[in-house]
């Protein structure tokens, strides 16, 4: 996440302040935040205020699911349901690229296809074969195991169907 006053380096700090029961929450870098403590507290605290008025500005936009509205999101940090996220899309985009450094999903995704299963099934298949044949100290076939798992990884199904039938062959 990075720092939310100069949007350069890792936020390391979070200051939370709650003013007539709103809870606002700030992240900065290290250097940010010996800035505030070297006498510029009242910027800092200018800042938490304006970011507190721009929340509740928000109007009246609400989940068509679960009810939730965006300012009421601002204040508990929580999203009512997963419909949430679609219904505050906009709204959402600039805060998760505050936290997470970028908007956009980068992570893993649940496998979705019945190739993809298969290819999970045959990874797990041919790394139980692999952990057996180290078990018999038959490292030699382990390494081609090890070939065929590397090149299933890699989504390469050809290159695995081949290693494959070179490990049968060698048997």
């Amino acid at each position: 996440m990075l720092c939310e006053e100069c949007n350069l380096r890792p936020a390391e700090v979070t200051v939370t302040t709650v003013i007539g029961g709103e809870k606002t929450v700030r992240h900065l870098c290290r250097v940010c935040m010996k800035k505030y403590q070297n006498g510029d507290m009242a910027q800092l605290m200018a800042a938490i205020l304006s970011s507190m008025t721009r929340k509740s500005e928000d109007g009246d936009m609400a989940c068509p699911d679960c009810g939730m509205t965006l300012s009421q999101f601002r204040k508990t940090g929580v999203l009512g349901c997963a419909r949430c996220y679609q219904a505050f899309k906009e709204e959402l985009k600039p805060l998760f690229a505050r936290i997470q450094g970028r908007a956009q999903h980068a992570g893993r995704r649940p496998p979705t296809s019945p190739e993809e299963l298969e290819r999970i099934r045959k990874m797990e298949e041919v790394r139980k074969k692999m952990e057996d044949a180290v078990a018999a100290e038959e490292f030699e076939m382990a390494a081609k195991y090890r070939d065929e798992l590397k090149a299933l990884q890699n989504g390469k199904p050809q290159a695995a169907a081949q290693i494959k039938e070179e490990n049968s062959d060698a048997q």
